[in-house]
């Protein structure tokens, strides 16, 4: 069974935790779903706890991919091939343009990105070349050692490389399925599917606040078929008057975590 999981907001739709609660539910029953989060990013700020894992585990990995590591110990580079580590700017060091840093800190300054590959476990890094312009030094002194222990290639066109990433990492979603019969995906942000091979899943749940949303896979790709752009580019927002829900399910307040009427719907299905 391959289910993919994608949420209406592009913050905070709580797409992990749902997916973990599927991930267990599952387990209750026998069946190991393998989680697959293609494409991620983090921030240095908000989770510098992060960079300690990334230390430990030989590996730049952000908070999602380590959540889904610790629950079920699958190979990293398989659960999250492309992972961009993003880090604040210092204001001072654009002349106090608030208008210019809102805008950086909104899209996120990208200093350094892992690209792996699936197949033969390799992993390529790539850092900032712009980074000792832009960012403050009390952040440098952190993230100067990942990249140097990961003898990461300095780079100065990283946001086409994060562009790319979707294409970049589909030989990834391909050899996952080819891998793992039983496969959740998390698609990041509020895109309807992070690669073009993972629209090909039997089910997919689109999750808000309080509300995940049941689509057939048929019926999901149905709806894309509509549109011109790849998938990482249609908004899960301007898909939904497009798509025939299946069933809605209430995720309780402070739980945020699938009912077992999921677990029977999907096994009878």
């Amino acid at each position: 069974m391959r289910i993919l999981v994608n949420g209406l907001l592009p913050l905070d739709s709580g797409k992990t935790t749902f997916s973990l609660s599927i991930i267990r539910l599952f387990n209750q029953v026998g069946i190991r779903l393998f989680p697959f989060k293609p494409i991620a990013g983090h921030n240095a700020w908000y989770s510098f706890n992060t960079l300690i894992r990334s230390e430990e585990l030989g590996i730049l990995v952000g908070n999602d991919a380590l959540k889904y590591y610790d629950e079920t110990k699958y190979d990293i580079r398989r659960i999250n091939p492309f992972a961009v580590l993003f880090v604040p700017i210092d204001l001072e060091k654009i002349s106090y343009n608030v208008s210019l840093y809102n805008m950086i800190m909104e899209y996120g300054f990208p200093y350094l990105i892992r690209l792996s590959d699936c197949i033969n476990g390799t992993d390529q890094y790539f850092v900032n070349s712009s980074a000792d312009i832009y960012v403050p030094k009390s952040m440098l002194k952190f993230t100067r050692n990942l990249a140097l222990k990961f003898n990461a290639k300095l780079y100065d066109k990283m946001r086409e490389i994060i562009d790319a990433s979707p294409q970049l990492v589909d030989n990834c979603t391909i050899d996952v399925f080819r891998n793992y019969e039983n496969v959740i995906i998390e698609s990041y942000n509020d895109s309807a599917s992070p690669t073009y091979n993972s629209t090909n899943v039997d089910y997919v749940f689109t999750v808000s606040p309080t509300k995940a949303f049941l689509i057939k896979g048929q019926e999901f790709k149905k709806a894309l078929s509509l549109f011109s752009i790849p998938p990482w580019n249609v908004r899960v927002s301007t898909l939904m008057k497009y798509l025939k829900i299946g069933k809605s399910f209430e995720i309780d307040v402070g739980e945020r975590v699938a009912k077992d009427e999921i677990l029977d719907i999907l096994l009878k299905s």
